[in-house]
C-alpha cells in the first residue's frame, strides 16, 4: 500500500534519479514478469485488511479512520479494522497445519487483543499497530497521520510513543 506506480524504478525514464532507488527489483522485472494489473486500495489500513481477509476493502474498512474508532450499534464489525466475523488468512493458514508468523505493519485491527496478528491466528509476530510510524525511532508519527489526531497525551505533538510488538507485549 502507498506505493505509487511511479515509485517502481522500473516505471522512470533511465537517468532518472528522483524516488526511491530500487535496483533489485528492477532486475527481477527484467529479468522475470511484470504483474501490472493488480490494485491496491490508496491507503494503508483498507489494503491490509482486504489481504488478511481475502475481501475487497469495500467489506473490510475503506477509511483509515483512527484505531480506537468504534461505532457501539455494531459489536461485531463496529471497530476500525477487519470484522471479528470474517476469517483471516493467518486463522485460515494455521487450521492448515502452516506455522505463521506475522511481521511488519499490521494496521488491519487494534481495538481489542481480538483484533492483533494473534488474535487473528498467526502464531508469532513483530509487528507495528499504528498507520504511520518511524521505522528508526519505532515511534508514531502523530503529525503525517491522516486519520485525526492521533497525538498521545504527555508526549511531544511531533512523536508519539513506541509502537513496535512482539506477539502480545512491547517488544524490546
Amino acid at each position: 500500500d502507498d506505493w505509487g506506480w511511479a515509485d517502481a524504478g522500473w516505471h522512470r525514464k533511465i537517468g532518472e534519479e528522483e524516488g526511491v532507488s530500487t535496483p533489485h527489483m528492477n532486475a527481477l522485472v527484467r529479468e522475470g514478469i511484470e504483474l501490472d494489473r493488480h490494485y491496491a486500495f490508496k491507503v494503508c489500513s483498507p489494503s491490509r485488511t482486504a489481504i488478511q481477509s481475502g475481501r475487497n476493502p469495500i467489506h473490510t474498512s475503506v477509511t483509515n479512520t483512527m484505531e480506537t474508532y468504534r461505532n457501539l450499534h455494531d459489536p461485531v464489525s463496529g471497530w476500525s479494522a477487519m470484522p471479528l466475523n470474517m476469517t483471516g488468512l493467518g486463522e485460515v493458514m494455521t487450521r492448515g497445519g502452516y506455522s505463521t508468523h506475522f511481521y511488519g505493519k499490521w494496521d488491519a485491527g487494534i481495538a481489542t487483543p481480538f483484533h492483533s496478528p494473534l488474535g487473528r491466528g498467526y502464531n508469532r509476530s513483530l509487528f507495528y499497530f499504528h498507520h504511520q510510524n518511524d521505522y528508526w525511532t519505532s515511534a508514531t508519527q502523530p503529525d503525517e497521520s491522516d486519520a485525526g489526531d492521533t497525538t498521545c497525551p504527555g508526549f511531544p505533538k511531533d512523536r508519539g510513543p513506541i509502537d513496535l510488538w512482539e506477539d502480545d507485549h512491547p517488544a524490546k
